[in-house]
């Protein structure tokens, strides 16, 4: 056998392994934008104009900025997919073949540094368990606070933590960036309930609590600023009255079917309470809709998308159904929030 010389020879493996599999990857990103608008169905406005969006715009809007907020989502989940990745490479030392170095191996594959890399790699399990838990892709900045949270109080509470700020912190018109977090968790005391219902309350008060005192947060004598609309997914999303809307007559069918409006099937399309109309008639609305909704998550079981994904010919259509599921589903939530509490 022969000895080890000494010299690494790199290969060109480590780039073009599995083409098909990067390729599909990027399909799937690039197929969020079938959810924009017709670039023909935007009105062109000129420099100067400054009048309010119409009921039409204010759609187009709100389905741009749900599609741009599922691409940052994405671009968000690939950071901890790859970390996940080199996690593997950096155990079985798959680069030994072929470079010097781990961080040869990741400066090369995905120019950045080790250090970053190991950064990523040690906070991706907190970070994925994040998502299945809640729905939203953390970022690494974020996941430097709650790694702390879960060092000191385990993964239950540092989950709980991310979930509990971001919904808070959009109630307030606000971010849940990593200061934010960082501000609510030097606030958690040393010891917390044991219960999860409990624990959940007591970060939750806590969370209100500190919030309320940023500067950011409305004062006690002062309305609250209306915030600026806002990403689906990570941020907050422009509200919109869509019975306003299917009184206007320029309104594309393809927009009008993203958002339900056409499908007779569906009870969408039934006209909501007018403006006039009791709270009694409002209520009876939510009270409908979350029927629905509760009917919906039922029916929208694990195996269902197991099942649905299994068929090799329907890869595309699946796909685009789960992605327009994914950013309704977060256009609901997001209004929701935003809602007054009683």
């Amino acid at each position: 056998m022969a000895g080890n010389t000494g010299k690494v020879e790199r290969s060109g493996r480590v780039r073009n392994a599995r083409p098909h599999v990067a390729a599909s990857g990027v399909e799937a990103v690039l197929r969020l934008a079938e959810g924009l608008p017709a670039l023909a169905d935007v009105r062109e406005v000129g420099e100067h104009e400054r009048s309010d969006l119409t009921q039409t715009e204010q759609l187009q809007l709100q389905q741009t900025e749900e599609v741009i907020g599922a691409a940052l989502a994405a671009g968000d989940a690939a950071l901890w997919v790859i970390a996940q990745g080199l996690e593997r490479a950096a155990r079985g030392r798959w680069w030994r073949a072929t470079h010097a170095s781990l961080a040869a191996y990741v400066e090369e594959r995905i120019g950045r540094s080790a250090g970053y890399v190991r950064q990523l790699r040690l906070h991706a399990p907190l970070a994925l368990e994040t998502v299945r838990r809640t729905g939203t892709v953390p970022k690494p900045s974020q996941m430097v606070v709650t790694r702390r949270t879960e060092q000191r109080h385990g993964l239950d509470v540092a989950v709980t933590l991310f979930e509990v700020v971001r919904d808070v912190a959009a109630e307030l018109g606000g971010q849940t960036t990593a200061e934010v977090l960082k501000v609510v968790q030097n606030n958690l005391p040393k010891h917390l309930p044991e219960q999860n219902d409990a624990q959940r309350t007591a970060i939750e008060q806590i969370a209100r609590r500190t919030l309320a005192q940023q500067p950011s947060a409305p004062g006690p004598d002062r309305e609250p600023p209306r915030p600026a609309p806002r990403m689906a997914g990570h941020r907050q999303i422009r509200p919109l009255q869509l019975t306003d809307v299917e009184q206007k007559s320029n309104v594309s069918a393809r927009i009008r079917a993203l958002t339900f409006e056409s499908n007779s099937n569906s009870g969408a399309s039934r006209a909501a309470p007018t403006a006039d109309a009791t709270p009694v008639a409002h209520l009876r609305t939510l009270e409908e809709a979350l029927a629905a909704l509760a009917a919906i998550d039922q029916s929208l079981t694990g195996d269902v998308y197991a099942q649905a994904a299994a068929d090799p010919e329907q890869t595309s259509e699946y796909e685009r159904i789960r992605q327009h599921i994914i950013i309704r589903a977060a256009a609901i939530r997001a209004n929701a929030l935003r809602a007054p509490t009683a």
